[in-house]
């Protein structure tokens, strides 16, 4: 049993840390927008050529703006799911590591991670055709238009799913055998 706790506490310090990197993530990524807003907005004068240079493609300051407000927005998204994935799993360890983890409430978290595992899946998918809807016609000649599904990603939220239906099925049986005492 002291391995357990070991491995709980390296869980959730790992949970934890995640979280915080993740939160400050999401934090450097609205002020870099903020930064690029306020750059645009103030003089119009983005290193558009050291862009072009890096990616082969001329581009205007408002397509360039355009492009990048998408992608952050997408990213942040899916960062904000990630966070709440890890608020979930760090709550499950929590109550796994203090006694029982076959309660009702894991359950109820489990099944939520499943579905915002299913979110950054979807914005994942979909950020990509987003993007080369903004591009301009240059741009769109190198990137494609397709739209990629994880099946890893689904598998592990099926995988979640049937553990969150495992975890239910435990609390009843747990139930029932209290009753029977």
């Amino acid at each position: 049993m002291p391995d357990n706790r070991k491995l709980f506490a390296v869980t959730q310090w790992v949970l934890r840390a995640g979280m915080v990197v993740i939160t400050v993530w999401i934090g450097l990524i609205v002020l870099g927008v903020a930064a690029m807003t306020f750059a645009l907005a103030t003089s119009r004068r983005l290193p558009l050529d050291k862009i072009a240079h890096w990616t082969g493609v001329v581009m205007t300051a408002d397509e360039f703006a355009r492009i990048a407000l998408a992608a952050a927005a997408g990213t942040v998204a899916v960062l904000a799911l990630v966070l709440f994935i890890l608020r979930a799993l760090h709550r499950v360890v929590a109550s796994a590591r203090v006694g029982d983890p076959f309660i009702e409430a894991n359950a109820t978290e489990l099944a939520r991670v499943a579905w915002l595992l299913l979110g950054v899946i979807v914005i994942d998918a979909l950020i990509k055709p987003i993007i080369y809807l903004l591009a301009t016609a240059a741009m769109r000649a190198k990137v494609h238009d397709t739209v990629h599904i994880s099946l890893i990603g689904l598998f592990a939220a099926l995988l979640i799913f049937v553990l969150a239906q495992i975890f239910r099925r435990g609390s009843e049986m747990r139930a029932e055998l209290a009753g029977t005492i």
